[in-house]
């Protein structure tokens, strides 16, 4: 591949953004707006953001010829070797959709397309907590629980592009529902929802006072953010329902380490957010559920990139 730059798109299911990068990780210009899933055809949005590419290109003052390709976040399922997108949850109509042909038909440049989680975790390898590692696993810890790994220095996707499915194995036998359909899957018991979940189903004895005065009283309100801002204010019942969320991610984490023998695992969003309040239980399980020699070569840490992650997502596909 030619050229100097890099573009990126990260398409979600509220917003999507084009940005121009180098390959050190700079953002040149990033240019953002609402993806409009719900009025728009896939291929009226993959038009704007063919437009939205040649707007950024133009405002830093270069062409297309100085692009080396463009990288593709998006959420899957997806075929990475052809580019089709397969109906994510997030994005309404996506039935087969042929994201990388209609793209490199519009612009003229190679490109590659890459589930958010397999992206996200090339972007910490690359510029974040995974760098100078060989064996990593990215987690997400968010609405959902997904992972990408890089295993031997490569990017894992399976055999076809479900591997890191993480969040779909079974923790707990006859457990709560998941969103997949499955019962007791690791996401049904430590994602965002199901940590507000947990503090709807615990309250009692008026200890989870904090948390619905957070939520404004309501208990369908209250979401895994007002019980993280809980337990940083100190609140035993915040600390609880994220001691118990913890230990799940920490048993799901144990398993990987059992079968990967990774010498990082990566954790976003809610690790980050809450810190040691959810880190500590999840080392706690590890502790006890991971064998010995295969946990004391790997680091739990949280993730680096934060908000840059998904702009730094796009860029990376393009670097492994």
């Amino acid at each position: 591949m030619g050229g100097s730059y890099i573009l990126g798109i990260d398409i979600g299911g509220t917003k999507s953004a084009v940005l121009v990068g180098k390959p050190n990780g700079d953002i040149v210009y990033r240019l953002g707006e609402e993806t409009r899933a719900s009025e728009r055809t896939p291929f009226e949005i993959l038009d704007r953001l063919a437009e939205m590419a040649k707007e950024a290109l133009v405002k830093v003052g270069i062409t297309l010829s100085a692009v080396m390709g463009v990288g593709i976040s998006c959420g899957g399922p997806l075929d990475s070797k052809t580019g089709v997108v397969y109906s994510p949850p997030n994005l309404p109509g996506w039935t087969a959709i042929p994201v990388k042909a209609h793209l490199e038909k519009a612009l003229g440049v190679p490109v590659i397309v890459e589930n958010d989680a397999n992206a996200t975790a090339l972007a910490e390898w690359i510029f974040g907590a995974g760098r100078g590692a060989k064996n990593i696993v990215f987690m997400t810890m968010g609405t959902g629980i997904g992972a990408g790994l890089i295993l031997d220095g490569r990017l894992y996707r399976g055999t076809n592009d479900l591997g890191g499915e993480i969040g779909h194995h079974t923790i707990l036998l006859n457990g709560p529902v998941c969103n997949c359909g499955k019962r007791g899957c690791l996401e049904a018991l430590a994602s965002g929802p199901a940590i507000a979940r947990l503090a709807r189903e615990s309250m009692m004895y008026g200890r989870h006072k904090r948390v619905l005065s957070l939520a404004g009283g309501n208990p369908s309100d209250i979401t895994a953010k007002h019980v993280v801002e809980a337990a940083k204010e100190g609140d035993p019942f915040g600390v609880q329902i994220l001691e118990e969320a913890g230990t799940y991610m920490g048993v799901g984490i144990a398993n990987v380490i059992q079968m990967l023998n990774p010498e990082r695992v990566i954790i976003g969003t809610i690790a980050v957010h809450a810190g040691e309040l959810i880190l500590e239980p999840i080392r706690r399980a590890v502790q006890e559920y991971a064998w010995e020699r295969a946990r004391k070569v790997c680091q739990i840490v949280p993730a680096e990139l934060g908000d840059r992650a998904q702009d730094l997502a796009a860029l990376a596909l393009l670097l492994q």
